[in-house]
């Protein structure tokens, strides 16, 4: 396990919660890194399907999928 793991668990709580679309940067503030760091793990997490990504000026992630049919494998 790496620290990566670490904010992608994080972020994809924090994303269930708020049930909106998140912008990296307030993504960023949450997990206590930076935005470029969360934008990795992110799409890291897109590729899983795990996340959905929309583009500009009220961009950012949102879940992509159940959080009971998540799991930490995954």
């Amino acid at each position: 396990m790496n620290s990566n793991f670490c904010v992608a668990v994080h972020g994809l709580i924090y994303l269930y919660f708020c049930q909106s679309t998140v912008s990296s940067e307030e993504l960023a503030k949450h997990v206590c890194t930076n935005p470029a760091r969360v934008r990795k793990v992110m799409l890291m997490l897109k590729k899983q399907g795990l996340v959905q990504t929309r583009e500009g000026k009220d961009g950012g992630y949102r879940c992509g999928t159940e959080a009971g049919e998540i799991t930490l494998a995954q």
